[in-house]
């Protein structure tokens, strides 16, 4: 069963590249992030330098859907075999015209969705209210590239 974790909006998801024009980005587009995970480790040896192979990075997300139209990108990116780009948006505001206005931090994370998942309300619907779905999405991480609060500050972490 669902289960609304917060009514603040800590984490936002949208299927774009918000690096290039954060301005662009729609708050109709993006998807409340109830639930994100993942882990990147290499093997260092003891002058600190990295060696071995590099262990795939998986991330697994949980995103509230507000209609049934939200799921089509990601079930066309699960048949896919290009590589899609999700922005992470963190402790986002939205100004005129509800386009995306500031943010704390974000990333961009480029890789492969290989697991799609629906998780239902199964409560009854009074009118009004909205029936919650949750969508589970695992990703194949190729890449992941950090933008700091201060907005000139770039890193990318996993390639």
């Amino acid at each position: 069963m669902a289960t609304l974790y917060s009514n603040e909006l800590k984490a936002l998801v949208v299927q774009d590249n918000f690096l290039e024009n954060p301005v662009n980005v729609l708050k109709e587009n993006c998807q409340t992030v109830q639930h994100f995970d993942y882990r990147c480790e290499h093997k260092r040896n003891e002058t600190g330098e990295i060696y071995g192979v590099t262990k795939p990075v998986i991330l697994k997300f949980t995103i509230r859907v507000r209609s049934p139209r939200h799921f089509k990108p990601y079930y066309r990116a699960l048949v896919s075999n290009a590589p899609q780009r999700y922005s992470f948006i963190f402790n986002a505001t939205f100004g005129d015209n509800n386009r995306l206005s500031d943010y704390e931090d974000g990333m961009v994370v480029d890789g492969y969705v290989v697991h799609v998942e629906e998780c239902y309300d199964t409560k009854t619907v009074q009118d009004g209210e909205d029936r919650q779905t949750l969508l589970n999405v695992t990703l194949q991480v190729r890449s992941v590239t950090y933008l700091g609060n201060e907005k000139h500050f770039k890193c990318t972490f996993v390639q």
